[in-house]
């Protein structure tokens, strides 16, 4: 209430009263009773006539306990025809009405004495009742809420199993790994926050708590596994600085929260693992004086995970490194892809071998993927993310320096291994299959003996990775044989690509050297065993023909085990995945062994292609030549893959297949087409947090 003023004709009887007043409450004469009073009374004053009787003061009060959220209502019991009246009810000497009837809301805790003067013309009179009201601080709601159903804003919707993440609820927040301040690093690393990059912290309110405890705090704990893994800012006045980055809780004020909403933002600043699942529970704790816990509530909120693209994504971006137009440059591959990203809309990105090194090998470096974000002004917001891959090489800075930036973030390599099974040549992801929407990520590797020797090898993509990948949850791994390959990369001789006319709408790639055998010996079945394979590649002496392959003894035994392998290979796909026989087509494709019983692909490896989807339905395959026998200029192997690819599409999602030489240029150095591209894709327009 708002302090009222003595009137000027009764200043100097007030200056008395209020003396005895103060006296008798520091004296605390009456006992502390809480309906015991004292009064005292002036007589001759006001009208000056002093022949009337001054009144005699009373009231009451309700409630007489209560707490700061409710207001007190004082009575006026006095006899004797008061006039006028003057209350104190906070104990401190100064009015704070003058009505005969006011109420009076408490705004701090403690047991307080009430005073009131009543006056007429004839005089006044006093009574002061001595720890008359006990107020205490409300139970209050403690509330902390974050965007736990996904629309992107933070309503009282929100409050349902907040503290729960399932499909249906639990904010989702993120991993800040793109750079808005264009500085070449993660924006996690910053210690505020301003501009665009404030849309990558996911909101986290904590509402008004109207009346703290005197003496009492505010604080906010992190769930054990999350701490000092998350980043937590506070908006002050449109300026976010971060009140926590480690340790088990942070702090409020007491004075901020009894005023207003309180808005967080928060970030992840490390990826998941086997020790963090990417979770964490954000407790608001309300304490009194002795640190007793009075109110609180929580919310959990879960670090969006990285979808790795698959090849029915459609493409938006192809990217290669320019190695030049010699012998062992890759002029035809960049020339075909120019061709194909023009008819199919994409965006073609070449960087200057010179500055990688002639580095080549771009699909080895990294892997792209995207991450997707609940969103108030669409379905969700979705961030280009790369993950740079433990290989350690020129062109591994490829990506941090073409695509890092605003709403592209850039995952850096976090293993210090540089075996060849860690490279993305050996990262392949499955399409989407019964039980895994986003399908799932597939690696080569083994414990299993080279061929041709009883040479045990133990080769496999580094842990750390593959933890990374299951503790993501949305695309967990699965390996399979390679380790009896050279380079060790499954997309030596497993691709999948989208396949409109089949149920599933995909198939599975696989090298088969049967396969090339079975069409070399119908060429030479059919008279032309003489027929060149290999045609003018005298440099590494490869140029050969049906027959010689065919007599060949020593490479048919080895590609008799090789076989084996893909064979065993395919049964752990089918048996990961789900898919059976009539899920993968077989292309023609030899080994032989390039040292150390060690095996490569001996023709171009056609499975080893690249397959970019486009927004006019037709999907490119750009495959390496395989440079087959040939007969009257159509080499059979070419048509035997051709054959195969059109029974698979469709007339409104159609091939356009393409044969790009890639001899020299990859393939002499153990590697392929898709071995030396790289691509940004299109996102499946779904929520991965609803699966």
């Amino acid at each position: 209430m708002r302090k009222g003023k003595l009137h000027a004709g009764y200043v100097c009887a007030i200056i008395a009263i209020l003396t005895v007043l103060l006296v008798a409450c520091s004296k605390n004469e009456d006992g502390g009773g809480g309906g015991s009073g004292s009064s005292s009374s002036s007589g001759g004053g006001g009208g000056g006539g002093g022949s009337g009787t001054a009144p005699t003061p009373n009231f009451s009060a309700t409630p007489t306990t209560t707490d700061q959220s409710t207001p007190v209502n004082f009575t006026d019991l006095s006899t004797g025809s008061p006039t006028s009246w003057q209350w104190d009810f906070e104990n401190d000497g100064t009015f704070d009405s003058t009505l005969q009837n006011p109420t009076h809301t408490y705004t701090t805790p403690g047991v307080y004495n009430v005073a009131m003067i009543a006056s007429n013309a004839s005089g006044s009179s006093s009574v002061v009742k001595n720890s008359y009201v006990t107020v205490t601080a409300p139970p209050g709601t403690a509330n902390i809420d974050a965007d736990s159903n996904r629309d992107g804003s933070i309503t009282s919707a929100d409050d349902a199993n907040e503290d729960t993440w399932n499909a249906t609820q639990g904010a989702v927040f993120y991993f800040n790994l793109d750079d808005d301040d264009s500085n070449n690093v993660g924006d996690y690393n910053d210690t505020t926050s301003t501009g665009s990059d404030n849309l990558d912290l996911a909101s986290v309110i904590v509402r008004q708590y109207p009346y703290p405890p005197t003496g009492g705090s505010v604080q906010v704990n992190v769930s054990t596994a999350a701490q000092g893994r998350v980043r937590v800012f506070k908006n002050s006045g449109g300026s976010w600085s971060s009140v926590y980055s480690a340790g088990a809780s942070f702090s409020l004020s007491t004075t901020e929260i009894a005023a207003g909403d309180i808005e967080l933002g928060i970030e992840a600043r490390d990826r998941v693992s086997p020790s963090w699942d990417g979770r964490v529970t954000l407790t608001l704790e309300v304490k009194d004086s002795g640190s007793a816990v009075v109110a609180s509530d929580a919310v959990i909120l879960r670090s969006a995970p990285p979808l790795y693209s698959t090849n029915l994504w459609v493409a938006e971006q192809y990217n290669l490194v320019n190695v030049g137009n010699g012998t062992y440059g890759n002029g035809a591959l960049r020339t075909e892809m120019q061709s194909v990203c023009t008819a199919g809309g994409f965006t073609y990105l070449e960087a200057p071998g010179g500055s990688y090194s002639n580095d080549r090998w771009l699909q080895d470096s990294s892997e792209f993927a995207v991450v997707q974000l609940p969103s108030s002004s669409g379905p969700r917001r979705v961030i280009d993310h790369d993950t740079q891959l433990a290989r350690w090489r020129p062109c591994d800075d490829f990506c941090e320096d073409y695509h890092m930036g605003p709403n592209f973030d850039f995952f850096a390599r976090f293993s210090t291994n540089q075996s060849s099974h860690n490279y993305g040549g050996n990262f392949e992801v499955v399409p989407p299959h019964t039980g895994k929407p986003y399908g799932r990520v597939m690696n080569g590797g083994g414990n299993g003996v080279l061929i041709g020797t009883s040479t045990t090898v133990n080769s496999h993509m580094v842990q750390a990775y593959r933890d990374f990948f299951d503790a993501a949850q949305i695309q967990t791994h699965f390996e399979i044989t390679s380790e009896w390959l050279a380079v060790g990369h499954v997309d030596e001789f497993t691709m999948f690509i989208p396949a409109p006319n089949t149920s599933r709408g995909w198939v599975c790639l696989i090298a088969s050297p049967d396969r090339a055998y079975q069409v070399l010996q119908a060429t030479a079945n059919a008279g032309y065993g003489s027929a060149t394979v290999f045609a003018g590649r005298s440099l590494g002496s490869y140029q050969t023909t049906v027959s010689t392959i065919l007599g060949n003894s020593a490479l048919a035994t080895l590609n008799n085990e090789v076989q084996t392998r893909i064979d065993q290979a395919r049964t752990q796909i089918k048996n990961a995945t789900g898919l059976t026989d009539a899920d993968f087509i077989e292309f023609p494709v030899l080994f032989e062994d390039v040292g150390g019983n060690e095996m490569a692909a001996y023709n171009p490896g056609d499975v080893n292609l690249v397959c970019l989807p486009s927004t006019n339905n037709t999907v490119y395959l750009v495959i390496p030549d395989p440079e087959g026998p040939d007969i009257s200029g159509v080499d059979q192997w070419q048509l035997d893959i051709t054959n195969q690819l059109n029974a698979l599409d469709t007339t409104g999602q159609p091939y356009d297949i393409r044969f790009v030489n890639v001899f020299y240029s990859y393939h002499y150095l153990l590697g392929e087409a898709h071995c030396g591209s790289n691509f940004v894709r299109t996102a499946p327009a779904d929520d991965w947090w609803n699966k």
